[in-house]
């Protein structure tokens, strides 16, 4: 997903995206096209999963909030906004501490020495159930 990066931004129409995108746009205006142009493929995978569940049927999506330009993206919150533009409702979202985790508790994403950010810890799991 978003192999192919968008030439301009475009809004979403979901807020908490959009100003997620727009808060790392502040900071570097391509690397926010490539998040939005993983989050166009991510909606559309979303669209495709949402067809072929029948009404009462669940989902459950396991994503991570990563950081991106030090602003974290909540993948999490999203989803459910995807899943409910399809008649979907959210259940409930788990957090878990990510099992066997082998990454670094913090690195430096600006390689610059004595600066580090935490990395993804934890997993969140969104459960869906379609309502329409």
């Amino acid at each position: 997903m978003g192999g192919k990066v968008l030439r301009e931004l475009r809004r979403f129409g979901v807020k908490v995206l959009d100003d997620t995108i727009a808060q790392i746009a502040e900071i570097d205006e391509k690397r926010a096209r490539e998040v939005a142009s993983f989050y166009t493929d991510y909606r559309a995978s979303i669209k495709n999963v949402a067809k072929v569940v029948r009404k009462g049927g669940v989902v459950a999506y396991v994503v991570g909030n990563r950081r991106v330009k030090g602003v974290q993206i909540p993948t999490d919150a999203i989803t459910a906004e995807f899943f409910r533009e399809h008649g979907f409702e959210h259940v409930k979202t788990f957090i878990r501490a990510i099992p066997n985790k082998r990454m670094p508790l913090r690195n430096s994403p600006t390689n610059v020495s004595g600066v580090t950010a935490p990395t993804m810890n934890y997993e969140y799991v969104v459960v869906l159930r379609k309502q329409v």
